[in-house]
């Protein structure tokens, strides 16, 4: 396609995005346009003959720069608009811009997209045709619903775990609970697609617990143990009764998707806190506080895995969806008390106490690298981790 000369405003742009170190081509501006993500510019008419000039507006320098940090040759233009969506309203650092909405209809189309083509709706499809279809429809889902566990789940480890085999390469690692979770998530799903008598009482209580451990399932596994034995388990989880991740995803409206998006950043920031304990980040009263509330709550797993899935945009649709479930925005806000409590005495996150009297999170992070550094060194001395 022939491309016309660059007007004013858009060689303009290129050089204030050059000036951020922002490398944008004019096919790239282009293709944007076009596409409806990045704003027309205005006209300004000089009068008496002159004709127009086109404008820059500040909106689309930013518009520009948040569309170009997020593309990637070959991408999809609606895996860009979902990793900008992601950021967008975030507060600005030095010298950055604050990042636009993308435009609202982008939005919705790049996540219904992108989550019906993900294997969790498949597997949502697949389940629900096993509970009405034949037993080798049934046996197709197991294995699919265990390829899937097996490939997708990706859980981590708890930050003690972690923290064990970061100080002590040669600790074991402790791979039971792993297994249990995949195999958790292959009985909730055949439970939610074909009902719960399909899985039975016992093998669903141990689901539960695999999956959100810290909380105390007894009572549970016992109802279901009572409702087997009285032929009433069925009504727990009726055949058919999976949610369907894209259907939650279309019923949102902008504002609650944004409401759930800012949701889903509360909880990253207590899953990114909660992880980086593994990584022996110095250790706070407040954090430890915040801690035992995740371990508590049962999703200490999932919450955990925000922090990689809101790093890239084929996982950020589905922490979009946790953010959606009903009773999170509680559960993030008690999540977040203590951290916030901290920051309302004044104290700050980072910092070696609650007082702040040990430095601000420039000590925070001289103590933190300065433990990284020793560790590296003492295994580079000897060949082995050092002692406490």
């Amino acid at each position: 396609m022939v491309r016309g000369a660059l007007s004013g405003a858009d060689r303009e742009l290129i050089g204030r995005l050059a000036a951020l170190d922002v490398v944008v081509s004019g096919a790239q501006l282009e293709r944007w346009r076009a596409a409806g993500l990045l704003p027309g510019h205005a006209r300004r008419w000089l009068g008496r003959g002159l004709g127009s000039v086109s404008v820059l507006a500040e909106e689309t320098v930013a518009v520009a720069a948040a569309l170009r940090r997020h593309a990637r040759p070959g991408r999809d233009l609606r895996w860009t608009v979902i990793g900008w969506y992601a950021e967008a309203g975030l507060p600005a650092g030095p010298g950055e811009l604050v990042v636009p909405e993308p435009p609202w209809a982008a939005v919705r189309d790049a996540l219904a997209w992108a989550v019906a083509g993900s294997s969790a709706q498949r597997l949502v499809v697949q389940a629900r045709a096993a509970g009405r279809g034949s037993e080798e429809e049934q046996d197709a889902f197991y294995t699919e619903a265990g390829r899937v566990a097996g490939r997708g789940l990706g859980l981590l480890p708890h930050p003690d775990a972690v923290r064990r085999m970061v100080e002590d390469p040669d600790a074991a690692w402790e791979q039971g609970p792993e297994r249990a979770q995949r195999r958790g998530l292959v009985h909730l799903a055949a439970a939610a697609g074909m009902g719960a008598g399909e899985v039975g009482g016992e093998a669903l209580a141990e689901a539960l617990a695999a999956l959100m451990p810290g909380i105390d399932w007894e009572s549970v596994a016992d109802d279901a143990r009572r409702a087997e034995s009285e032929g009433t388990l069925e009504s727990w989880i009726p055949a058919g009764a999976m949610a369907d991740p894209l259907t939650r995803l279309q019923a949102a409206g902008e504002e609650e998707l944004a409401a759930a998006r800012d949701v889903t950043r509360q909880l990253t920031l207590v899953g990114f806190l909660y992880v980086m304990h593994g990584f022996l980040m110095p250790d706070t009263p407040v954090l430890a506080r915040m801690r035992d509330r995740v371990d508590g709550s049962g999703l200490a797993q999932f919450i955990a895995q925000l922090v990689p899935s809101m790093s890239r945009p084929s996982g950020v649709p589905h922490a979009l969806l946790m953010g959606l479930t009903p009773g999170m925005a509680a559960v993030a806000a008690w999540l977040n008390a203590p951290l916030n409590e901290q920051i309302a005495t004044g104290g700050g996150l980072l910092g070696l106490s609650d007082t702040g009297e040990e430095g601000g999170a420039e000590a925070f992070m001289q103590a933190w690298t300065g433990r990284l550094q020793h560790l590296t060194a003492a295994r580079r001395r000897d060949g082995s981790a050092p002692t406490k």
